[in-house]
This record gives structure tokens, C-alpha cells and sequence, in this order.
């Protein structure tokens, strides 16, 4: 609750810039606003003024930002300032809620009544599923996740099913590369006619169900305010001052919306930070806040640039990193808040003790009187939390994640987990049910209900029953078609044959992986956070990689005692020890008295500050991500992402990564560029990274170095590589035909031959039947 009295209402409390912008008096406005400079302090005291100050009825005034916790932040907020019955009557929404509220009054003038459904994500995934099927689209053509994540798209930027295909149709002089990059926020390979197609009977359906999607509440709304004029006019007469926070997020259709509803009176004010806009994938653009000043000639600039949440180190930190974006508006943070302590750069050997570093400094802080909830760790990707979660489970250090879950209880991980799990345990029905048809082998829940019952009869696991009918020890009640699930039981027996075979269930995981596509099911059921969820599956992966090697000395001691060691006891232990993350570890902080430290994504820290911050893996091909290496607007995107984990700290602030790559854990990792934008008036360096790669690589000292080249995310059958490392092959003495030897797959041929940055990926046909094609990095095997 905020502290100051409605009755003591006044502009005091502000310096000179918020003064300035929050008394703007009519036009358009534009406040650039730095990070902790007291934007919502403006935008609430501007609504304050404007009602006791200038006489503005409240009933005539929209402000609208993002979330609803904003926007109820800002209405305790100017309550707390003008008391509650001034304030009730003006409008503080997100666009959505604004939009569906008057939808309701004049959503007849679309040809819906107003008791018209919001259909939520399965909703929309149900009925596009029956438009799919309808057109006979088999799912890997279009899965309906892709084909709801590119009409989503199309709408974000106001464009009807017919507008849509225009706009492609118009630029079919361009070269495919061309359309791919314009048309970029339709997502990769598409096919215009049928999306649109798609889209048209989809939006027909919607309408015959007298039901909206939640992006059909703007574009709908945006349409009657173009094409119905008393709409327009009656919003137009009601509002006449508008105050728009977070202006950077803003998309094509919000952006739209706001522009139509405030032509007439022009009293636009908008608030955001070009420096901290870092949601392109969801369609907003920068560019509008950027250009502002050039829509609206006669627009007033105000620029809030003395920060009070860090110090004067940390702002100095992140004010020389975002300088060097060149799209941006002009702008430099200050603060008074004075330390000598600088950020700190640590350069760690691998994720895991980059993991155990960060958990050593917090526990010794907490030793020294600091809360557990003073710490944030921030990092790009949320494969990243699987290392940190670990260290800090082992100490038992209570964590909470925010805004995600725990790595082993995201669905990717936990479909894998259930193969693995059905391998040790043949009788686990549950892992089974889990993993039959997913992905899909024709075997839906009438077979697997008729399979139940067949166990039950015969008193047997679901997985032996399936077997014996697959393999005709019992009559076939199940389904027309088992070829899917004879498939299925092929490759488990094979699994399971060669995880004692291996004696590393990482090379078996990266079997099944392989086995059923799983990339490709990932790809085609979660088209818009396809990348997070493969790097979950690698790091899971890196997960049991790491096990193996740790718990070597731990198996050989309890082998003294005549414990059987080989793949299955590795995988059971690791299964029990993923199993117990499970369990919550922050159950001392479930009643509110004790405190946790918070993981999180940078995106997910937006808004939010905490005394102590960590910001982890700064390597090329993480921060910044792989997917923007090749584009300079996305590279100052990976900027200004970094900007604001930066300006989340308040105290202190320690930026560390691993000098492996944890995708290509043979690999060394590329420090990332953005740690040497930094000044080092600001920033003290640990230790040397430059000089300290491992050994074990074989590249000290190597101009000549193979693996300069920028780091890969790396798929598919890549996964298979081993840890053991063999560089001594770095010239291109490999040949088409050549025989080599792999220390688990054996003998094989050199099929195809190609050259990356890491070397060369040779494609082998191995002798032994059960491996068959593999591709491999050449590091990883030895010529005859």
C-alpha cells in the first residue's frame, strides 16, 4: 500500500523531468522513460493532476498498459493519491480487457451478440483441428499448433484473412528470401493459400459460434472503429485523454487501436523504454516509440533518466553496454545511489560450476544476515535452470521459479523421463500410458482402454499385454492397426537391450530421441517456444552426460560391496534423483515467513528488482541466443535484453558463464561480445577467460583454432556424440569411403563429408546392425 494520503496529494514528491511530463498540457507526448526512473510515479500523478488540476471528468480518461497486476497497481496507486471517489471512474485497463468491454455494447455492429464466447487455447486448437481435418491437411504439413501460432501472428498485425493474402500476393516479385524476412512474424515455411484458407473458414466457424479468440478482441474491435463511424464517434466523444505505459511492447494492432481512438481530441501520451523492448517475438516493435516524434510532428519529448533502484556501478554497467545499439533514442541514466563495489565477471570451467559458484556466494551471504530472498539468478533460456536447480537442491537451498516450472516437470522432459522410466520399470503402466501415442502411433484411447482391460484380465503390465499382441502370443482384441504400436515395442526392446550395452543411458536417451522424431513432435506441437523446449531436451541430455561422470567413483566403491554396475543401476539412480526434484524444496516458505531464492528468465524479470542478481551464461550462442547471430536488429534486441537483466539489481551484481558450451559440451564456449561493451571503469574480471580453456581441449595458444567459429545449437543425431575427445584431425584428411572406428559404435564407412565451423560432421554407416547411420563430429572418431 502506498504511503502517501490521498489528501496530500501534490506534485512535490516529483524532480523536475516527471514534473514536467505529468503537468504536459494538451498534444501528443512522448516520455522516454529509463529503467527505475518512476515511469508509473508519471502516469499516475498525470492522471491526478489532469482531475484535480485541470478539472479532466476521470469517466474521460483510458490508460492502458499490459497486465492486469498494472493496472491495478495503478489504480491503488492514484486512489492512494486523490482518494478512491475521484479515481473510480477512470478507466485503467490492459488492451484486451478494454477491448472486450465494449465489444459487449456494440458487438451487434459485427454481426455477434453480446453474450458471445472468448474461446481459450484448447478452444481454438479444438476447432482449428476439425478445420484441418475438414481440408484433409495431414498434421506434419500443418499441425494445428503451427497453424494457430501463424493466424495469431496475422492478426497481431490487423490483417483480415483476405488482407493477408493481398499483402503476399503484392510481393510476389520478391525473391523467397525476401517474402521469408518481410513476412518474418508469419513464422517459417508457409504456405499463403492454405494459411489463408485456414484462417478464412476458422474466422467463419468463430462467428457461426458466436465466439471470439483473444486476438480477435482487438482486431474485431479495431475494424468497427474503422468501419462503422458512430462507433468510432461515441469512443471518441466518451474518451478524450489517453495515457498508453510499456509503449515499447506495443504491436501493429494495438498500435492501431490507439492511434484511431485518439485522432480526434490527440491528447496521446505514451511512456515506454525503446532501451528495454525486448518482445519482438510476440510482435511488438520498437520502432513505434522510436518514430513517435516523427507521426505526431507537434509531440512534446520528455526523458526520465535519474534512476533510484541501482547503483551508480551497475547503471554505469549497463549504460556503456546499450550505447552500443544504434537504434535507440538518445538518453543516459544517471543515479545517486554511490558504490565503489563493481559488477563482477566470473569465467567458470562448465555450467555446473558456474552453479555451484553462485550457490557458494549466496550461501556465504546468507552465513552474513542476507535473506534467501534478496537473490535473483536471471538467465536467458529456461534449459539453463536445470544445472542451478540441481547445485541448489543438493544444498538444499529453498528456490522458487518464476513464471515456469521446474526443469523436470516441463512436458517435454517429463514424456522423456517416461521412456526412460518404462525401460527400468517394464510394469509402470502410468510412464506407459504417458508415452504410447506420444508421439502419435495410431494408438488412441478406445485401444489403450480395450488394452487395459485386456491386462486386467490377464493380470500383466499394459507393456507385456501390448507385446504378446503385437507379437501374436495372444489374439489381437485391441485395434485394427498395431503397426504403430509393433514399432513401438521393436524399438523399446532395442533400448533396452543397449543401455547395458552402452552403459551410458545418455547415449540411450539420445537413441529414443532419434528413434521416434521427438524433434520434429516438438516442432510441430509447439511451434512458438520450439527452441526452449529442444534446449530442455539437450540439457537433459547434458544432465545425464554430467551424472555419469560424477557418479564413476561413487560406483566403483559401492561395486567393493558386489553391486552390479552397468547402464540400468546409472539410470535408476539418476531417475531417483530427478524423481525427488520434484518434491517441493521451498516448502519452508509456503507459509510466507521464510524466504527463496528466485530463478527466472530475463524476460520473465521485466518490472520486477532485487538487492542481489546473478546473471548467468554469457556466451555467444546464449546471450547472445544462437537465433541472432545473423541479424544486427536481433543482436541489439540480445542487447537490450541484457540491459535489463542489468537493471534489475539494486545492490550488487555478478555476471558469469562457462568456458564449455553446454550444448556441445566438448566444445569451448565463446565469451559473449556483450562483456567487453561493457566499461571497465564498471566491471572487474575474476580471472583471465582468454587463457584459461581447458586442456583437455588440445586448442591453448592455437591461432589456428577450429573452434573460433560461432558456437551451434546443435539437433538430431548430434545428440549421439560421446564426451571423449579426439582433435587431432583438424586438416580435411577424411574421405568418402574411408573406414573409421568409434569407441562405442564400432566400425564403420565415411558416407558424406561436410564441413562446419567445429570441424568436419561425417556421416558413417557402422557395421553393427543395431547402430546403422550415424553423423558424427570427426573429433569423435579414429581412421583405420
Amino acid at each position: 500500500m502506498f504511503t502517501q494520503l490521498a489528501s496530500q496529494f501534490n506534485l512535490s514528491s516529483l524532480n523536475k523531468a516527471q514534473n514536467e511530463a505529468s503537468t504536459h498540457k494538451l498534444g501528443p507526448a512522448v516520455v522516454y522513460a529509463g529503467a527505475g526512473s518512476g515511469k508509473t510515479k508519471v502516469i499516475c500523478s498525470r492522471i491526478s493532476w489532469l482531475i484535480t488540476a485541470e478539472g479532466v471528468p476521470a469517466s474521460s480518461i483510458l490508460a492502458v498498459t499490459f497486465t492486469n497486476k498494472a493496472a491495478n497497481e495503478m489504480k491503488e496507486r492514484i486512489e492512494s493519491y486523490i482518494g478512491a471517489h475521484k479515481a473510480k471512474h477512470v478507466i485503467i485497463s490492459t488492451f484486451h480487457s478494454f477491448c472486450a468491454k465494449f465489444l459487449r455494447i456494440y458487438c451487434h455492429e459485427a454481426g455477434y451478440n453480446p453474450g458471445f464466447s472468448i474461446y481459450d487455447d484448447g478452444e481454438q486448437k479444438s476447432l482449428l483441428k476439425d478445420i484441418l481435418k475438414q481440408l484433409n491437411v495431414p498434421d506434419k504439413l500443418l499441425s494445428v499448433s503451427t497453424v494457430k501460432s501463424k493466424i495469431d501472428k496475422i492478426k497481431n498485425r490487423g490483417l483480415t484473412p483476405e488482407e493477408y493474402l493481398d499483402e503476399i500476393k503484392n510481393n510476389q516479385d520478391l525473391t523467397n528470401k525476401e517474402i521469408k524476412n518481410q513476412f518474418r512474424n508469419y513464422g517459417e515455411q508457409y504456405d499463403p493459400e492454405l494459411i489463408q484458407k485456414v484462417y478464412e473458414m476458422y474466422q467463419r466457424s468463430l462467428k457461426q459460434q458466436n465466439a471470439m479468440d483473444f486476438n480477435d478482441l482487438l482486431l474485431i474491435m479495431y475494424r468497427l472503429l474503422k468501419d462503422v463511424p458512430k462507433v468510432l464517434e461515441s469512443l471518441q466523444n466518451r474518451f478524450s485523454y489517453f495515457l498508453i505505459d510499456e509503449f515499447q511492447d506495443t504491436n501493429p494492432i494495438q498500435f492501431k487501436l490507439i492511434q484511431i481512438l485518439s485522432q480526434k481530441s490527440r491528447n496521446l501520451f505514451i511512456v515506454g523504454d525503446d532501451d528495454q523492448s525486448i518482445y519482438s517475438w510476440r510482435g511488438a516493435e520498437p520502432d513505434f516509440i522510436l518514430n513517435f516524434h516523427h507521426l505526431y510532428k507537434d509531440a512534446k519529448i520528455y526523458k526520465l533518466e535519474e534512476n533510484y533502484r541501482s547503483t551508480n556501478t551497475i547503471i554505469g554497467a549497463a549504460t556503456s553496454l546499450i550505447k552500443n545499439n544504434s537504434k535507440r533514442a538518445n538518453k543516459t541514466l544517471y543515479t545517486n545511489k554511490k558504490s565503489d563495489e563493481k559488477v563482477k565477471f566470473k569465467s567458470l570451467e562448465e555450467p555446473f560450476s558456474e552453479a555451484r559458484y553462485i550457490a557458494n556466494e549466496i550461501f556465504s551471504a546468507v552465513q552474513n544476515n542476507h535473506s534467501f530472498s534478496d537473490f535473483c539468478i536471471l538467465y536467458r533460456t529456461n534449459a539453463q535452470s536445470r544445472s542451478l536447480e540441481d547445485e541448489l537442491r543438493r544444498r538444499m537451498m529453498p528456490y522458487i521459479i518464476y513464471g515456469s516450472v521446474r526443469f523436470y516437470e516441463r512436458a517435454e522432459i517429463k514424456i522423456l523421463l517416461g521412456y526412460l522410466k518404462l525401460i527400468i520399470n517394464p510394469n509402470d503402466d502410468a510412464s506407459f500410458q504417458k508415452v504410447i501415442n506420444t508421439p502419435r502411433r495410431s494408438f488412441g484411447d478406445k485401444a489403450l482402454q480395450k488394452l487395459k482391460e485386456t491386462s486386467q484380465k490377464r493380470n500383466e503390465s499394459l507393456l507385456k499385454t501390448l507385446n504378446e499382441i503385437v507379437f501374436g502370443v495372444i489374439e489381437n482384441e485391441v485395434s485394427r492397426s498395431i503397426s504403430g504400436a509393433k514399432e513401438f515395442m521393436i524399438s523399446y526392446q532395442k533400448w533396452k537391450s543397449n543401455i547395458d550395452l552402452f552403459n551410458k543411458p545418455s547415449l540411450t536417451l539420445a537413441e529414443i530421441i532419434s528413434d521416434i522424431n521427438f524433434e520434429q513432435f516438438l516442432k510441430a506441437s509447439y511451434p512458438e517456444d520450439f527452441d526452449e523446449r529442444w534446449l530442455n531436451v539437450i540439457e537433459l541430455k547434458n544432465a545425464l552426460v554430467e551424472f555419469e561422470s560424477f557418479q564413476k567413483e561413487e560406483f566403483e566403491l559401492e561395486s567393493t560391496n558386489q553391486v552390479n554396475i552397468n547402464g540400468t543401476s546409472i539410470l535408476t539412480k539418476f531417475l531417483d534423483q530427478a524423481m525427488l526434484t520434484v518434491e517441493p524444496t521451498v516448502n519452508n516458505v509456503q507459509d510466507g515467513k521464510s524466504s527463496a531464492i528466485t530463478l527466472m528468465t530475463i524476460h520473465a524479470a521485466k518490472g520486477l528488482e532485487f538487492s542481489k542478481v546473478f546473471i548467468t551464461g554469457l556466451e555467444e550462442g546464449i546471450l547472445p541466443h544462437q537465433n541472432s547471430l545473423d541479424s544486427i536488429d536481433d543482436i541489439e534486441e540480445e542487447r537490450r535484453l541484457l540491459y535489463v537483466a542489468i537493471t534489475r539489481a539494486k545492490d550488487t551484481l555478478t555476471i558469469t558463464n562457462s568456458k564449455r558450451n553446454r550444448y556441445k559440451d566438448f566444445l569451448p564456449a565463446q565469451e559473449s561480445r556483450f562483456i567487453s561493451e561493457i566499461s571497465s571503469e564498471y566491471i572487474s574480471y575474476e580471472n583471465s577467460y582468454k587463457n584459461s580453456v581447458r586442456k583437455e581441449f588440445g586448442v591453448l595458444n592455437n591461432k589456428n583454432n577450429i573452434f573460433q567459429d560461432k558456437p551451434r545449437i546443435f539437433k538430431g543425431d548430434d545428440l549421439l556424440n560421446t564426451k571423449e575427445v579426439n582433435i587431432n584431425h583438424t586438416e580435411c584428411s577424411w574421405q568418402k569411403g574411408q573406414r573409421v572406428n568409434h569407441k562405442v559404435f564400432g566400425i564403420g564407412v565415411i558416407k558424406e563429408i561436410e564441413k562446419t565451423g567445429e570441424g568436419y560432421r561425417l556421416k558413417i554407416k557402422f557395421e553393427k546392425n543395431n547402430v546403422g547411420e550415424k553423423t558424427l563430429i570427426h573429433t569423435y572418431v579414429n581412421p583405420i
